[in-house]
């Protein structure tokens, strides 16, 4: 006697079939490497600021512009609209380092993939005497100097 889970027995399994279209090699190997794509790690949103400060303090050393205290690290993202900051500590902002830094290698790798899927999708629908009806580009997204 086979046992069946309900959920397989009410659907089909069925696999995803790769187009066997000749444009997708060629545009394929224009793609980020696979283990750069499965190694991005861990991703946060925002930037890091590095910040000094003055106490305001006349007999500090800080009344110098080229003394004031610090660094002191800032994360800073968006939500909801509004500008969120919190300070980290130096042991932190290495990690949330990393993160950002993932984050942005991950954004540029869909940026790339995004680019290379239009050009491909124009030229596989104008061999076939069709318009492409995607957008013309993406919006770009601001980045910050951090």
């Amino acid at each position: 006697m086979q046992v069946v889970s309900r959920a397989t027995a009410d659907r089909p399994t069925r696999r995803a079939k790769r187009s066997r279209c000749p444009h997708n090699a060629r545009y394929r190997q224009q793609l980020p490497h696979p283990s750069t794509r499965r190694s991005v790690g861990f991703t946060c949103e925002g930037s890091l600021i590095e910040r000094y400060t003055c106490c305001k303090n006349p007999n500090c050393r800080c009344a110098d512009p080229e003394q004031r205290h610090g660094p002191y690290w800032q994360l800073s993202w968006k939500e909801n609209g509004k500008t969120i900051s919190r300070l980290l500590s130096a042991e932190d902002t290495a990690i949330y380092q990393e993160w950002i830094t993932n984050r942005r290698r991950l954004d540029a790798a869909l940026e790339q993939m995004r680019d290379l899927s239009r050009q491909a999708g124009e030229q596989i629908l104008a061999s076939r005497g069709r318009p492409f009806h995607g957008p013309t580009r993406p919006r770009q997204r601001r980045h910050s100097a951090t």
